[in-house]
């Protein structure tokens, strides 16, 4: 039988949960979202969720002040790089499919550098509001023709937000800790009969892109959607679906990442409280991604062991998610780390673990080996010591 949790089911409410995976992690002092978690599954509806309990404040403080998203040479959002670039044009083509007027008025909520707006721009759209918690990611928005950036979050939207045709989530509802009360804000903003678009990652297809281990159980991802559990999030909230469809992006150059997105159209009236149906096809696959998980970050953990025989003193390059893990579940616990080195200037002077974390260019300061702390963009870390001249040797997790 389940336990009681502190975290009730996002979708259902219920309050009984099988416990699947305890995800820990190390994270850079004064950091304000929590040092781990319970991965549950519940037992009445089937859906995935963290039991954080970090509020929706200290969420929405982290995506104003640490915003990963501001930085266009590694962040997803602003279609900065040719792989995200791909998946915000289909999104802004399949959100035009749906709104054959072009005066609609669109509103991003999350809209990060404004990619998928800079995209209904070229397909000739001219009422578009995008809406971030990151200053920078809202002022970066006013730069595309007809749309204007606004600072904001779901649980603090601007008037001229209102009166919307359709509204756009992409990519948002994996990180919003009250998720029914975030779609009931979204409906509020759309005028009778509009549409929103909603995208999340597809949990139900974790192990099938397994590119890092844990991945998606990290400090900003609390739900875990499949086909099923999206459309009937939806319906919860008074919309009326009318498609879900899965679909595989890039997570960076080269590397798939299942999502699935749900488009419906907002109901008259108040919904009609109602019981979900059970995903019976989230939780097993949850499983699955948590044995291999598992796996791949044991393999990791034994390539680690060289640094230890004898201890050998090494920058890491990568404040993200991976590294996060390794610190706490690895023997990167137990290796010398002189600095941490990483491009986003949020993170800057803070530091990790006791060791600074400095920008790129403090590299000619250390004379260390550089670990590079992530899977899915070492490539392009390498490259850029490259670019940098900097002779120190370079180290790269170990897969196999």
């Amino acid at each position: 039988m389940g336990r009681l949790r502190v975290r009730a089911c996002p979708l259902c409410l219920g309050r009984r949960a099988e416990p699947v995976h305890t995800q820990p992690f190390v994270l850079p002092e004064g950091h304000p979202l929590g040092g781990g978690y319970d991965v549950l599954g519940c037992e009445a509806c089937g859906f995935v969720y963290a039991d954080s309990n970090v509020t929706q404040a200290a969420y929405d403080a982290y995506y104003a002040r640490l915003s990963k998203y501001e930085d266009p040479r590694t962040a997803t959002g602003g279609g900065d790089q040719p792989w995200d670039d791909a998946r915000l044009e289909e999104t802004a083509r399949t959100l035009a499919g749906q709104l054959p007027d072009p005066k609609a008025k669109i509103v991003d909520v999350g809209c990060a550098n404004g990619g998928v707006l800079r995209h209904l721009s070229r397909l000739g759209f001219r009422q578009l509001l995008g809406v971030d918690p990151s200053a920078r990611c809202a002022a970066a928005v006013g730069s595309i023709p007809g749309a204007t950036g606004l600072v904001g979050s779901l649980f603090s939207l601007p008037r001229d937000a209102c009166g919307a045709d359709a509204v756009v989530l992409s990519h948002v509802l994996e990180h919003v800790e009250e998720l029914r009360r975030g779609l009931v804000a979204a409906r509020r903003l759309l005028r009778p009969g509009g549409i929103i678009y909603v995208e999340v990652p597809d949990a139900t297809r974790y192990a099938d892109c397994l590119a890092a281990p844990f991945q998606d159980f990290n400090t900003e991802h609390v739900n875990h959607f499949g086909p099923v559990s999206l459309a009937s999030l939806l319906a919860l909230e008074g919309f009326e679906v009318l498609a879900v469809r899965r679909k595989t992006i890039a997570a960076s150059a080269g590397v798939p990442y299942p999502a699935v997105y749900a488009i419906g159209r907002a109901a008259a009236g108040t919904p009609a409280p109602r019981t979900p149906p059970r995903d019976d096809e989230l939780l097993p696959a949850i499983h699955d991604y948590v044995r291999r998980s598992a796996a791949l970050m044991r393999t990791i953990d034994g390539g680690l062991a060289p640094l230890l025989d004898p201890p050998t003193p090494i920058l890491v390059w990568g404040v993200g998610q991976l590294t996060f893990k390794l610190l706490a579940m690895t023997r990167l616990a137990d290796v010398p780390i002189r600095a941490f080195v990483d491009t986003a200037p949020t993170y800057h002077g803070m530091t990790l673990r006791g060791a600074p974390i400095v920008p790129p260019e403090a590299l000619a300061r250390y004379p260390e080996p550089v670990l590079i702390g992530t899977l899915l963009h070492a490539d392009a870390i390498e490259a850029r010591l490259r670019e940098l001249g900097a002779p120190n040797p370079v180290l790269r997790l170990a897969t196999r």
